[in-house]
């Protein structure tokens, strides 16, 4: 099973106030039926998107393994 992972683009609203925020979704695709299924998701990472898709392209460029993705979002978040 390999693991994918993409950008989440999230809204939330409190009366007539609006943010946006970007969180990282983790896909495992299938090979039997070509379909990806969301296995993991951090929500609410940052507003700031493209420092967030700058961490999805390295993570799946280093085929980053699931068990460290809270590692990954914590050192991030450390960083930032």
């Amino acid at each position: 099973m390999s693991i994918t992972y993409g950008l989440i683009k999230e809204e939330y609203r409190f009366e007539e106030y609006t943010r946006v925020s970007y969180g990282i979704a983790a896909y495992a695709n299938t090979e039997i039926n070509e379909t990806a299924t969301i296995v993991a998701s951090v929500h609410d990472v940052t507003s700031n998107k493209q420092a967030l898709e700058e961490l999805v392209l390295l993570c799946n460029s280093m085929a980053l393994s699931l068990v460290h993705l809270n590692c990954v979002i914590d050192d991030f978040l450390a960083s930032y």
